[in-house]
């Protein structure tokens, strides 16, 4: 079950909240800090998921190596040579 930001941000509400009711103001500040973290590396992640998304096939083919297909010519022989190397 994945965590919402609008959860983030109540619990945020709520510990401050408690800093002013109770008078422990580092500790609370301290949970402040930790869950306005997890609130910012989750938006980093999204825009780093938006951004993988633009990437472009020939890009994407760059980067795992794959080269791109050629097509190759079909070189006819000249049967009357042969078609053996040894053949003189």
């Amino acid at each position: 079950m994945a965590i919402t930001d609008k959860q983030i941000l109540k619990k945020i509400i709520h510990e401050c909240e408690q800093a002013l009711q109770n008078g422990k103001t580092r500790e609370h500040a301290k949970a402040v800090q930790t869950l306005a973290d997890l609130l910012l590396d989750s938006e980093e992640q999204h825009s780093s998921i938006n951004s993988v998304e633009q990437i472009t096939e020939k890009e994407w083919r760059q980067m795992v190596g794959e080269k791109p297909v050629r097509k190759t010519e079909k070189v006819e022989l000249d049967e009357d040579n042969g078609g053996s190397l040894l053949d003189f």
